[in-house]
């Protein structure tokens, strides 16, 4: 063979060979398209047929929604699952419903013992008795008044419980919505989605145009879309819940998955109670005594951390939640006191003036937009030191001298009288009402 044909020879095996391997990479994008498009499918029809076993948001929490649930089972659970239990388990709505964080919790329990004079359990006893009396005293008439309280509760879980909880046919007529600058500015949190009643209410409601300030980053937020809209990613969570009803079956109702000691035998200091959190909150292990000992702790160090930076990117996320907040409950019909707690001038001190001014003309300014009442307690010279547990959190004295305010506040304004006692008050008692009230200019 002449070396031209050998070189023509090598030139068209070349040729042969480079045509095989094109063909072989084509081959494999092909079967690569295929199956990638046949897993998207796939994954897609899987998607589909989950869907319907996650409807909690499209049928909303409910009393036959919480009947079904691992905690009721256990009767065990967050302060979320009692709180939205103990309010949907009612024949009806009560007429009046009380928001807030530990601090409107500490007044409510503290001041009950006394007024009841028996110990009460954070857990179930939701009566806010010092309040109901002192309407009575004030109005004539008996009403029943909620405490939803939650410890570390924000802004924008007042926003989301109330969402979940009420329904057209099941709503309060007056709310008392108790705050304080750690609902806005906590510096341990660092964005509305942290927190658990976030987590356990937002299940159930959609969050529309407050999805994107519940997050501190775009990836947190992009994490929660999927869950939202992609049912085998919120699976996880479906799973883990039926692992836990078969993790009890044969188990008696509050019975504790790990050990079955006497509720009662477990102690907690009266703060512990009020601050306490997680997921094995039982019935009969966070009670207040009565009478309450009386003790002074310091907890400023907890407020530093807290408010180290007042200027968090928190405030505005939350201020969002509060407006949304107002205006639902304006659009619902649902009257509206809110009330600024009082604190202790260390725990108000750690805040420079300019915060205090700009705080106090936002929630006043609010208010006024959405047709709330609005009172500001926050530096009321009438609590004193010894209505303190600490800083900030009011004991029995101060949780007295609190809801005998707002009873008297009530009591000045027709619209809240009304609400509080719903087709209990004559028109000529809130006529007398009107003329009669005191004249309530706090400071």
């Amino acid at each position: 063979m002449t070396e031209s044909n050998s070189e023509q020879l090598r030139s068209t095996q070349e040729k042969d060979a480079q045509q095989k391997n094109s063909q072989q990479r084509s081959s494999k994008k092909k079967l690569f398209a295929c199956g990638f498009i046949s897993a998207l499918v796939a994954f897609g029809a899987i998607n589909v047929m989950a869907i319907g076993s996650l409807t909690e948001r499209t049928s909303g929490l409910s009393k036959e929604t919480l009947s079904k649930s691992s905690e009721e089972s256990s009767q065990e659970g967050t302060w979320s699952f009692w709180v939205a239990r103990d309010y949907l388990m009612r024949e009806k709505a009560p007429p009046v419903v009380m928001f807030g964080s530990s601090l409107i919790g500490s007044a409510t329990f503290s001041a009950d013992t006394q007024t009841t004079k028996n110990f009460r359990d954070c857990v179930v006893d939701r009566h806010a008795a010092t309040l109901e009396r002192d309407i009575k005293q004030q109005l004539g008439g008996r009403t029943e008044v909620y405490n939803a309280s939650i410890p570390g509760s924000m802004a924008s879980d007042a926003y989301l419980m109330s969402s979940a909880l009420f329904k057209p046919d099941n709503k309060p007529q007056l709310v008392i919505i108790g705050v304080n600058p750690r609902d806005f500015i906590d510096n341990t949190v660092t964005a509305p989605a942290d927190t658990e009643p976030f987590q356990f209410f937002s299940r159930y409601v959609s969050l529309g145009n407050l999805a994107k300030a519940s997050f501190s980053d775009p990836f947190a937020y992009l994490d929660w879309t999927f869950h939202q809209y992609i049912p085998l990613k919120r699976m996880n969570a479906k799973l883990a819940e039926i692992a836990s009803q078969i993790s009890r079956i044969g188990q008696k109702p509050g019975e504790h998955p790990r050990t079955l000691v006497s509720h009662l035998n477990v102690k907690r200091s009266v703060m512990q109670v009020f601050l306490g959190g997680g997921k094995d909150i039982r019935k009969g292990e966070w009670l207040i005594p009565y009478p309450m000992p009386y003790g002074f702790q310091d907890n400023m160090p907890e407020y530093l951390n807290r408010y180290k930076n007042p200027k968090t990117a928190l405030f505005p996320r939350e201020k969002k939640f509060f407006n949304a907040f107002l205006a639902k409950l304006k659009d619902e019909n649902i009257k509206v006191l809110v009330v600024n707690m009082p604190a202790t001038y260390p725990n108000r001190s750690i805040l420079p003036d300019t915060f205090w001014h700009d705080f106090k003309t936002y929630l006043s300014s609010t208010c006024t937009n959405y047709g709330a009442d609005y009172i500001d307690l926050s530096d009321d010279f009438r609590f004193i030191i010894t209505d303190y547990l600490d800083t900030v959190h009011l004991n029995a004295s101060g949780g007295t001298r609190l809801f005998k305010i707002i009873a008297a506040k009530i009591s000045s304004s027709p619209q809240l009288s009304a609400a509080a006692l719903p087709q209990q008050v004559p028109a000529e008692l809130r006529t007398n009402v009107q003329t009669s009230a005191v004249d309530n200019h706090w400071k």
